[in-house]
């Protein structure tokens, strides 16, 4: 069951970093004097997650946040909402 989800961390982390943490999309947050970065795309499950978390960890990353939206339960919902 995939999921999508949005990571937010504190510091930069340019594009070449996509491959290795399963092909999620990255962006770089401008603001305030605090360089943040986002991270969002789908991942197929929690244990790839889980890795991604892992690689962000090991970069010594702090994580200010992590959103995911169960990718079927969604498709669900909009063709339910289409159908009414």
């Amino acid at each position: 069951m995939s999921m999508s989800c949005r990571i937010r961390i504190k510091g930069r982390l340019d594009e070449s970093w996509s491959e290795k943490l399963n092909g999620l999309h990255i962006r770089s947050l401008e603001g305030a004097g605090t360089a943040e970065t986002v991270l969002e795309g789908d991942v197929p499950d929690q244990s790839a997650l889980m890795g991604v978390l892992s690689t962000l960890g090991d970069l010594n990353l702090a994580i200010i946040s992590v959103d995911t939206m169960d990718r079927d339960s969604t498709d669900r919902d909009q063709k339910s909402a289409q159908r009414s």
